[in-house]
């Protein structure tokens, strides 16, 4: 970047603070970040006004004093606990087991020592009659298996169509047919995208209001114990959904349903033992209601405002059902050797329970990412950081219980930007995504949360790791078994046995989209290509399609998908995902990144219903072809 480079007082603090100065971009030229925003990181990092060299001096003490006397969490990989020094003097060392057990530790030249195997699980160790305490992860090196030679099929909940009485979004019901069209074709991956709680005028999934509850706009009117009113209808069944219109209709229904629970003891006890079982949802319910009543800026909210007792039961109700739900459809599929596939966003809408119920985790910057060969100008997500000294105080407590969430039902879970456990691009408020920078965090301690969750749940993990990936976390992902991704239009690189192979996403255009460089014209109508540029990229596109063509012996557009699809289910992936846009040859796709209201993101829907999907000959005769090869391999 261009600008004054860092003083020495500026490069220490943020050495302490572990913000990176230098990197290398997508292009792979070494980038410096220059003094002004590297300050501006620093004061969003810290919380601190930096706007003299005396605030820097003093900012550099204040952390260096403040620093721990041991790490605030401590690895001890396949439960060996590492000999830990400690600076002071020590008169007990107490190991207290997650079970609350406890047994003393060690204390030798200052080194406390623990010789017996930890079991797996967080606990703490107590020094000093708990003064001072630590985080110990007992973690197993490796998290649990990944199926192997498997085919998956992947489509957003909202976007899947019912035969009758559709609801004008898809619903857990749909996602229930796609499984089982799944199973008679031999499909073992059904993948969906995040089902995580929403504000209302919100469709993003990658955006939720928390990730520690369910959205219940996807609930399924059939299977609601004790209740025999029809699902709510709708006229609005087109090509987009009508978040408004559809949100209102089911959030109507539930709200009657929820009042006859109240109304009804063995329903409510059913609710009340799900809330024994998951506490925070009591928290949950109460933030939302109180965001249904006075808005969702909770930062304006005033003490003495009152809560709708009706609204809190509400949202109990709601994430009972889909609790309820999920469990079920995830305990069938993994009956019949099914694999339900989630997704964990990187984080949270900005207005979200997560960071009202621990604003201190968060600092006064955005996640995003730095200019690349797609956005010249970085990206700004808008999703609040989280301060990586504050998150190991406590634990890592946000992270672990986004994962355990997503993990209580997922048989597979692909963990967005995975880069993200060793660093993020901060976007401090008021600047843009070009004057950011990288901030590290403890990769070490993140992974070991992933192998705790993925062992305790028996559900492999995924890491999305496309992209510029800095070569730690390619090397984590393999010391810890975890899946990458490898995905490609133009089938250039086979993928490897540790990678889930797609040859696009909801981020990507579709590959009918590809072909004919519609996403291509797309960008240039938005102002992201310039004419030159966006002519640039057609000649390429072409020479990219040619090459299919010639490689496979195909001319049309609908071959050449075959013969990608068959080329993909026949490589040594672990897993090979088929996206159900590619199938039905849809020219949209779900999200043009760079864009809110400029594009109708997430409300893409199928043109056919599933119903009418499973009882095609051509479509299900496709996907056992590709299971075919998939196990002749």
């Amino acid at each position: 970047m261009v600008g004054t480079p860092p003083d020495s007082a500026v490069t220490r603090l943020a050495d302490e603070a572990g913000v990176l100065i230098d990197w290398v971009d997508a292009w792979g030229e070494d980038q410096s970040v220059t003094r002004d925003d590297l300050l501006d990181v620093l004061a969003a990092l810290t919380g601190r006004t930096l706007a003299t060299e005396a605030d820097v001096e003093e900012t550099l003490g204040d952390l260096t004093e403040a620093a721990p006397a041991i790490e605030p969490v401590i690895v001890a990989w396949d439960g060996a606990f590492p000999a830990t020094t400690v600076p002071f003097e020590v008169s007990d060392a107490v190991m207290v087991l997650e079970d609350q057990s406890e047994f003393p530790a060690e204390i030798t030249d200052g080194t406390v020592i623990v010789r017996r195997e930890l079991p797996t699980g967080y606990h703490r160790l107590m020094i000093n009659g708990g003064s001072i305490t630590s985080h110990v992860f007992s973690a197993p090196m490796s998290a649990a298996p990944v199926p192997r030679s498997a085919l998956g099929l992947i489509s957003p909940t909202y976007s899947l169509r019912a035969g009758s009485h559709d609801r004008g979004i898809g619903t857990l019901a749909e996602l229930r047919e796609l499984a089982d069209v799944c199973l008679r074709a031999g499909v073992e991956v059904v993948g969906t995208l995040p089902l995580l709680a929403a504000f209302p005028d919100q469709p993003s999934p990658y955006a939720p209001a928390t990730r520690r509850a369910w959205n219940e706009i996807f609930v399924e009117f059939a299977e609601i114990p004790d209740w025999h009113e029809p699902a709510p209808e709708t006229t609005r069944v087109g090509r987009w959904v009508d978040y408004e219109f559809v949100g209102d209709a089911v959030r109507s229904e539930l709200a009657r349903y929820a009042k006859h629970v109240s109304e009804t003891p063995g329903l409510r006890s059913e609710v009340d033992s799900f809330l024994e079982d998951e506490p925070e949802m009591y928290r949950y319910a109460r933030f939302m209601a109180t965001a249904d009543d006075h808005g969702r800026n909770w930062r304006a909210w005033r003490d003495s405002l009152t809560v709708d007792p009706a609204r809190v039961a509400y949202h109990e109700t709601a994430q009972w059902l889909m609790h309820s739900q999920l469990a079920e459809l995830s305990s069938q599929l993994e009956h019949r050797g099914q694999f339900l596939y989630l997704d964990l966003p990187i984080g949270c809408h900005a207005d979200g329970y997560d960071i009202w119920s621990d604003p201190d985790l968060f600092a006064a910057a955005s996640l995003g990412a730095p200019p690349d060969r797609l956005f010249v100008n970085g990206q700004d997500w808008g999703l609040p950081a989280t301060v990586p000294s504050v998150a190991r105080r406590d634990g890592h407590a946000n992270f672990r219980k986004a994962i355990a969430k997503q993990l209580s039902v997922a048989g597979l879970l692909r963990i967005d930007h995975v880069m993200g456990i060793l660093r993020t691009w901060w976007v401090p408020h008021g600047s843009d995504a070009r004057h950011g920078a990288y901030v590290m965090h403890a990769a070490n301690e993140l992974f070991a949360i992933i192998c705790i969750e993925s062992v305790r749940a028996n559900a492999g993990i995924v890491g999305e790791n496309l992209g510029t990936v800095p070569p730690e976390i390619r090397e984590g992902l393999v010391d810890h078994e975890l899946l990458g991704m490898a995905g490609s239009h133009d089938a250039a690189d086979d993928p490897s046995d540790r990678d889930l192979a797609a040859i696009s996403t909801h981020d990507t255009p579709t590959f009918a989209a590809w072909w004919n460089a519609s996403d291509i014209d797309d960008l240039a109508a938005l102002g992201v290509f310039d004419d030159d540029r966006a002519n640039r990229e057609r000649l390429e596109r072409m020479e990219s399609v040619n090459r299919l063509r010639d490689r496979f012996g195909t001319q049309g557009v609908e071959a050449t998908r075959d013969a990608v699809l068959g080329w993909m289910a026949g490589t040594d992936a672990a897993v090979a995902l088929v996206n159900l846009d590619d199938l039905l040859m849809e020219e949209r796709r779900q999200n043009v990144p760079g864009t809110d209201t400029e594009r109708p993101n997430w409300r893409l829907r199928h043109d056919r219903s599933v119903d009418d999907l499973g009882a095609d000959a051509e479509f299900t005769g496709s996907l056992e072809a590709l299971v075919a090869i998939r196990d002749s391999g």
